[in-house]
């Protein structure tokens, strides 16, 4: 069998332009928003985590019905093409409003505005996302293909991660420092990152390109009896498909345990380490290393295989975790040399989930003869984000049990309390997800097998 053509450098860049747009998001939302909440909105942990894990539950219905809403649409410009021109600016006008508390509002009102506003912002962010996640199994369907632009992907990602990162806090200091309101200079960032990220999408319209329809219009039905046919069919998509399911379970515990560090950094060196402004810093760490490291994944997903890609990864991060735990971290130097450690690990996951999941869109194919890329990847970030929900609120609740008060001094066991939540969870979660992938089967080999058998109608029993 013959492979598919190369992608472009232009393709593959501009779709990768795609993802930073979407981390500017994303990383304003799992960096950011929960110390926004406390910190400055004046939320509880406790609510604060409850309105991240409301919004995500939320995510439960939005992700795979916009899934199959994506996968019937037919226009001009493509399947998945239209999302990205017409749903950023409404998604970066939600972003604002999430980062602005109004003024004369009553404070009991403010946990009512966080969440109404915040799933307004989740809406919006699955309806662009998750047709801009699905491309990827439309432009090409090479495996390795897939790999390499994953690596591209996770690279643009990491530089709107990157971006995000840097320059929201300093953003911030220089905004409070012109306003002298807090409130005020959060406001005016998001501003700014939306109105970036909305240009960037523009770009990502401009530069990909979806091959020629070769399905038919799907029949017209009613968009709720359908969205619900949607939602239970995911149920037993995961039960036929394997890969599909051991890659969730780890995309899961990725993003339920690992990212309990990224939300703390901030409390962390507030309050551990005396310098909230040095954790701008720390937290670009990550997404700089996934910068420089996506193009090493890729090259190991494909020399090797993707399951031994991720496994590698948290032989690394693994043991960075652990450091954490042990050592008295005060000083910021040594906070960056522990997130870097294990940054170098964690940057695998990323690569390799999303180059993962477009293979198992075949394997599905094969099962049933029909292609559901939407509706993988609806499932898919759904997943993904009910995850960060519960671990919003899983850390709201821990932070309340070790006796966290926001703006306060915290005591010596309130501080081993918080490390032990930054870095013990996150450990637990890497060893589920190398349990889940040890025996992930699809290499290149098994893919392209799956692919001969599909053009040859080889169907399974």
């Amino acid at each position: 069998m013959n492979e598919p053509p190369a992608l472009t450098t232009q393709r593959k860049a501009g779709y990768a332009v795609g993802d930073t747009a979407l981390n500017v998001y994303w990383q304003g939302i799992s960096l950011f928003l929960f110390f926004f909440y406390t910190e400055v909105m004046g939320l509880s942990a406790t609510n604060a985590g409850l309105t991240i894990f409301l919004a995500s539950f939320w995510d439960g219905l939005t992700d795979p019905w916009m899934g199959g809403i994506a996968d019937r649409t037919r226009s001009r410009f493509g399947r998945f093409r239209p999302y990205l021109l017409f749903g950023p600016p409404l998604l970066g006008l939600s972003f604002v409003l999430t980062f602005w508390v109004p003024g004369g509002l009553p404070a009991a009102w403010l946990p009512a505005y966080a969440l109404l506003t915040h799933l307004l912002l989740r809406t919006l962010y699955t309806v662009v996302a998750v047709p801009y996640s699905a491309l990827s199994a439309r432009m090409t369907r090479a495996s390795d293909e897939r790999a390499r632009l994953a690596g591209w992907r996770m690279q643009g990602a990491a530089l709107g991660g990157l971006a995000t990162a840097l320059a929201t806090p300093w953003a911030v200091e220089q905004l409070v420092s012109l306003t002298g309101d807090p409130r005020l200079g959060w406001l005016a960032a998001a501003v700014l990152m939306a109105a970036i990220a909305t240009l960037l999408f523009a770009l990502c319209f401009a530069s990909v390109r979806e091959p020629a329809e070769d399905d038919p219009a799907p029949p017209p039905g009613g968009a709720l009896r359908q969205g619900l046919r949607d939602v239970a069919g995911g149920a037993a998509m995961l039960r036929r498909n394997g890969p599909l399911a051991r890659v969730l379970i780890a995309i899961v515990m990725a993003s339920l345990c690992l990212t309990m560090l990224s939300k703390t950094l901030l409390y962390w060196f507030k309050y551990a380490v005396g310098s909230e402004a040095a954790a701008g810093p720390a937290l670009a760490i990550a997404p700089l290393t996934l910068l420089l490291l996506a193009p090493f994944w890729s090259l190991v997903a494909r020399r090797s295989s993707k399951r031994t890609a991720w496994l590698l990864g948290c032989a690394i991060a693994l043991p960075g975790y652990l450091a954490f735990f042990l050592l008295p971290m005060r000083d910021a130097s040594d906070v960056y040399l522990a997130v870097g450690a294990i940054s170098l690990g964690t940057s695998a996951f990323a690569v390799v989930f999303w180059a993962m999941l477009p293979d198992t869109v075949e394997y599905d194919h094969w099962l049933t003869g029909e292609r559901h890329e939407a509706k993988v990847f609806g499932f898919a970030t759904f997943a993904q984000k009910a995850a960060l929900g519960l671990n919003a609120l899983l850390l709201g609740v821990l932070l309340d049990l070790v006796g966290f008060t926001p703006g306060a001094t915290q005591d010596t066991a309130t501080l081993a309390g918080l490390k032990a939540i930054m870095t013990l969870v996150p450990a637990a979660g890497v060893l589920i997800t190398a349990a889940a992938l040890s025996a992930y089967p699809i290499d290149g080999r098994y893919h392209r097998a799956l692919r001969d058998r599909i053009q040859g109608q080889d169907r399974a029993p």
